[in-house]
């Protein structure tokens, strides 16, 4: 083993304990979080029997098999993840299709578009500053079903994702697959972190601030927290704008200005269940609605008894939230109302209404604008802000961790 090398980092959220909990087996970790518990915008919340979540959906986008996976494996921290099937379905008229059953209902002229387009895709032929939503221009059940997903994966609509961003997420998925949800929900992941750390002997602050982070240009210097914790490095999982803002160095320009995208989350308790599967349905026909899932078919213990636990995405478009929350109501009644004929709305009940915008936004650099984790030899970023390419949600999260981590093992920090 080399040097034990001493590691502050700023933020106790997945980035952040994953970072911690890898790095505790050689070194010594101390984590600073400004708020009363661990775990950020992936954790729990008890509500009258339901376990909703402070942010992310209960579901990993490449299940045990992508970068989160990895990073589950490489903590030994033991937390499951049963992976999805169907990978996800698509809600068309009332039914849902899988992705190949889409075939069937498209018009023998758009499958040849579809054809046309999926051959430029493969020879490179695109105009790669094009949007995604301006490459499915042209065949209506593409356009549809490409916006529900980028509005569930991604917090934005077709219109605002890049398209080489689709080209790596497309290969993400062709390499690792799709969804699961871990036992326990996000809760179920942090606590195994937790676990791990606090057994390496790493420490955990909570409810404290961090408002000064020093990171010195001689290499003799110690890095430090609020001036009087010092360390050897550092790594921050507070959203990039904040941490230049507070830190000596300057890495954001108006030239890589991150920008946030929001969302809105909707957390329903029924005693009828949505969907018979453990993975995503992607409503491509309603006005606001993105998709939903019903994580409890996986772990019972994140419902109230004998009822299930249905959580439903939409990206925030217009600015007026209240506006678009009650589009986002009016798709799901509309959901519940097809689905069982005759239903009363106390069939279902709205549990929690969560809005991410502002300085809580979905992430805070939507995929496409993201800054790069590794700042120099001695101070690193984590989180939704440095994703890398293609890194979808929780999965961006962890491919930033793999890239610092990556960073420190050539220098001999491992």
């Amino acid at each position: 083993m080399g040097v034990i090398m001493k590691i502050g980092i700023i933020g106790a959220g997945l980035g952040g304990l994953f970072s911690a909990a890898i790095l505790s087996k050689n070194h010594q970790i101390t984590i600073y979080e400004k708020l009363p518990y661990i775990g950020g915008r992936f954790t729990n919340l008890n509500y009258k029997g339901y376990q909703l979540t402070t942010g992310a959906l209960h579901m990993v986008p490449h299940g045990a098999n992508g970068f989160f996976g990895q990073l589950v494996e490489q903590s030994n921290c033991g937390a499951k993840i049963i992976n999805s099937n169907p990978d996800g379905l698509f809600r068309i008229n009332n039914t849902n299709y899988g992705f190949e059953e889409l075939k069937k209902l498209v018009s023998f002229k758009d499958k040849l578009k579809a054809l046309k387009m999926l051959t430029d895709l493969k020879l490179g032929t695109i105009d790669k500053n094009m949007s995604f939503g301006t490459f499915l221009e042209g065949i209506p059940i593409a356009e549809k079903v490409g916006n529900s997903f980028t509005g569930w994966a991604l917090s934005l609509s077709s219109y605002d994702t890049p398209i080489d961003e689709v080209i790596a997420i497309s290969k993400h998925y062709h390499k690792f697959g799709g969804p699961g949800i871990p036992m326990g929900g996000c809760k179920g992941i942090i606590d195994a972190l937790e676990t791990v750390i606090l057994k390496n002997g790493g420490k955990i602050y909570t409810n404290y601030n961090v408002d000064k982070i020093y990171v010195p240009e001689n290499p003799g210097e110690k890095c430090s927290i609020n001036d009087d914790n010092e360390f050897d490095i550092l790594i921050s999982n507070a959203s990039p704008l904040i941490t230049q803002k507070i830190s000596n160095l300057k890495f954001i320009d108006n030239e890589n200005m991150p920008i946030p995208s929001k969302g809105i989350k909707i957390s329903i308790g029924s005693k009828n269940k949505l969907i018979n599967h453990n993975s995503v349905v992607f409503t491509t026909e309603s006005e606001r609605l993105n998709g939903f899932n019903q994580p409890s078919n996986v772990d019972k213990s994140l419902a109230k008894e004998g009822h299930n636990l249905i959580m439903a995405h939409a990206t925030q478009i217009k600015n007026n939230v209240n506006d678009e929350i009650d589009l986002v109501l009016e798709d799901i009644d509309d959901i519940f109302a097809n689905e069982f004929v005759g239903h009363k709305k106390e069939g279902y009940k709205i549990l929690a209404i969560q809005t991410y915008r502002d300085e809580c936004p979905v992430n805070h650099a939507s995929n496409g604008t993201d800054v790069k984790p590794v700042i120099n030899d001695r101070f690193y970023l984590v989180g939704d802000g440095v994703k890398g390419k293609g890194g979808i949600e929780v999965e961006g999260v962890a491919l930033s961790v793999l890239e610092v981590l990556a960073h420190l093992n050539k220098l001999g920090i491992n």
